[in-house]
């Protein structure tokens, strides 16, 4: 198998990598205190370059303070909810347990609200991480080693981040994070291709032309940012004024473990259920299916579905949708098509009716996705989703069908909610409505939620398209085709076979289309 045209990406870094320091001028200064000879004098100054950075940062932080009197502290920090005494170190060798004991015993005199720092460049030792974890309930001691330190140079905002993940990690779980031990953690986990838990099944079951069940449909397409659901709720249709509002998650997923890891937070802090739908696209042939358990099990048989393809990109792209409570997000991004599974891009896009009284669920999801960024919501300034009917009867070779099964409802019936039929605008004259161009011109197939279900028992004779729904998150559309049955209205027309159009019903042409797809491990 031969990758595309253009080059092949660079195998991915062992770990995250430090823009150059001349990107940031605290960095540029850092970089100029590596020259001192004399660890002291480096101490000192690194003791400024920190005062400095906590207030880029918008923390008021004092040097030499009072606060841990009658002993000296190199700085106190505080934020609009927390109280730091910063102890900074750039001694030749690491932090021990006496380093910790002289930042312990400034808290001691304090009412356990007050947390200590301590920055040292050359990290800690053993002993002192088990220290800190020991005696926390004493009082907490977050440590900042030289990656820690780069990052947070490089850029201040991060230090929320960076303090709350910390405070988390020690408390909660019992252990010290520390930058570099969490860079080697990452290497480890990327390499042991550890699998993500279990992940919900969808509600749907995909039913290819023959009527055997698939784990999900393909066909030919490329790249476009689109993803077909069956269910597209408007943040909009609510009785109050104003508009809908925007979040996004600009996740550090560096490799295929990453990716499924998010998938596992977003599962574990319940923003996934039973209806979700997905698309992978790939140059020449496209994957949609539902259910995240089925998502991530396509991203992990890449080789096996990309393997009758003769001219693959080196990389894919994939939208992910799922309804959640107030509206709904998408996860989008780029994945490479070879064995590192280095992840270029991957956001998270939530649109909702307004933002939450209460959005403790939200930044909990942020804390749990380590989101590199602060996030914003922003008013959007037009309708989340639009609406229209299709011009003309146009109708559908259907491929297969989308089942909600007997066990799923209470006439306990299979019943057909949505269809795969071949795209009627994909290689013909036809022309899909505007706002749908950028995304119908690029799939072979589409995936319709039906306007009225029928018993699978009972198929009906024809398909047509009636409506179409679409929002647009910040990088990814979500699309919901509406299609409709029609009972026949000549008692001798032949009812088409499904995945093959009758004569003068639909004009095929020369295109590949199939639903085979691999079976499920």
């Amino acid at each position: 198998m031969t990758l595309h045209k253009e080059e092949r990406p660079d195998a991915a870094d062992d770990g995250p990598e430090i823009k150059p320091w001349h990107g940031s001028e605290l960095l540029q200064d850092l970089h100029a205190l590596r020259a001192l000879p004399n660890p002291q004098r480096r101490g000192y100054k690194l003791e400024e370059l920190l005062e400095r950075m906590f207030r880029q940062a918008h923390f008021h932080a004092t040097r030499n303070p009072r606060m841990a009197g009658p002993r000296q502290t190199d700085l106190a920090v505080v934020s609009h909810n927390h109280r730091y005494l910063v102890e900074a170190k750039w001694k030749n060798y690491p932090a021990g347990t006496n380093d910790i004991d002289a930042v312990r015993s400034r808290l001691r005199d304090h009412d356990g609200t007050v947390v200590g720092l301590l920055f040292t460049m050359a990290g800690i030792t053993e002993p002192a991480d088990k220290r800190i974890t020991d005696l926390r309930r004493d009082g907490l001691v977050l440590v900042f080693d030289e990656v820690d330190i780069l990052l947070a140079l490089r850029d201040p905002q991060e230090l929320d981040r960076l303090l709350r993940l910390k405070h988390d990690e020690l408390v909660v779980r019992g252990r010290v994070h520390r930058g570099e031990k969490e860079r080697e953690a990452e290497k480890a986990a990327r390499s042991s291709g550890q699998k993500a838990g279990k992940l919900p099944t969808s509600r749907y079951r995909l039913l290819n032309g023959s009527g055997d069940t698939v784990p999900w449909f393909y066909g030919a397409g490329g790249f476009s940012p689109g993803v077909f659901c069956l269910d597209l709720p408007d943040v909009d249709w609510v009785p109050a004024a104003g508009s809908g509002v925007c979040l996004d998650m600009p996740v550090t997923a560096w490799g295929q473990p990453g990716l499924l890891r998010l998938l596992d937070a977003l599962n574990e802090l319940g923003w996934m259920g039973e209806r979700s739908q997905w698309s992978i696209q790939q140059h020449g042939r496209n994957w949609h299916g539902c259910g995240a358990d089925g998502f991530a099990e396509a991203l992990r048989n890449w080789e096996e579905r990309t393997s009758e393809l003769e001219d693959p990109h080196h990389s894919e792209e994939f939208v992910y949708f799922e309804v959640c409570d107030g509206g709904f997000y998408t996860v989008s991004g780029s994945i490479s098509a070879e064995e590192t599974r280095h992840v270029m891009r991957c956001n998270v896009s939530f649109q909702l009716i307004g933002i939450p009284l209460d959005p403790g669920s939200l930044q909990q999801l942020y804390r749990q996705c380590d989101v590199p960024s602060r996030g914003y919501f922003r008013p959007l300034v037009e309708r989340s989703v639009t609406r229209d009917r299709f011009d003309g009867r146009i109708p559908l070779q259907v491929l297969g069908y989308i089942i909600e099964p007997a066990d799923q409802r209470w006439d306990e019936e299979d019943w057909v909610v949505g269809l795969l039929a071949a795209n009627p605008f994909y290689g013909t004259d036809l022309q899909p409505p505007d706002d749908l161009a950028s995304d119908l011109d690029r799939t072979g197939v589409i995936v319709c939620n039906l306007r009225s279900y029928h018993p699978l028992s009972k198929p009906q004779e024809r398909y047509e398209l009636w409506s179409y729904e679409r929002a647009r998150t910040s990088d990814a559309h979500a699309l919901r085709i509406v299609a409709e049955w029609w009972e026949s209205e000549d008692n001798d027309e032949q009812r088409p076979a499904v995945g093959r159009a009758r004569a003068g019903y639909f004009t095929d042409q020369v295109r590949e289309v199939s639903v085979q797809g691999p079976l499920l491990a």
